[in-house]
């Protein structure tokens, strides 16, 4: 009996890992959409019509993207203080850039901004704003994993 267990306790250890490794991506992909939206803002800077409707969009999707993530830490919250509800932790389903057109496109290109950005600017909180020359540096530095994607 003991060792049942020991093995369901590994198991839901390794659930949590796996969990907490997914919300750090979506955290990625949340941030990599606010990096994608200031190059877009940048590149249509002289056309705020084009601007604004970007900004509508993807102020959606952080939002929705940041909403599913805080849902998620208080789920993972309560798994590890309950493990009879690490359940919810396996069925939980994430919803990256959900609200895009073409969400697959968008996830391969905050994935390529966000390396792109760690690379370049390692150590950089996520929370600390770019200046205009950072923002063209970072769409120089991706412009060809962009193109291959």
């Amino acid at each position: 009996m003991i060792f049942g267990w020991i093995g369901k306790s590994k198991a839901d250890e390794e659930a949590i890992r796996t969990f907490e490794d997914e919300i750090a991506r979506q955290q990625d992909f949340v941030y990599g959409a606010e990096l994608f939206f200031e190059c877009i803002s940048l590149l249509h800077e002289d056309q705020p019509a084009v601007v604004e409707t970007h900004r509508k969009e993807f102020r959606n999707i952080i939002q929705k993207g940041t909403e599913v993530i805080e849902k998620a830490k208080a789920v993972l919250a309560e798994a590890r203080n309950d493990r009879r509800k690490i359940e919810q932790i396996r069925q939980f389903m994430f919803t990256p850039c959900a609200g895009h057109p073409d969400p697959e496109k968008l996830m391969r290109r905050a994935k390529i901004l966000v390396e792109t950005c760690r690379r370049i600017f390692p150590g950089r909180s996520m929370s600390q704003e770019l200046s205009r020359e950072e923002i063209l540096r970072l769409m120089e530095e991706a412009a060809d994993a962009f193109h291959a994607s």
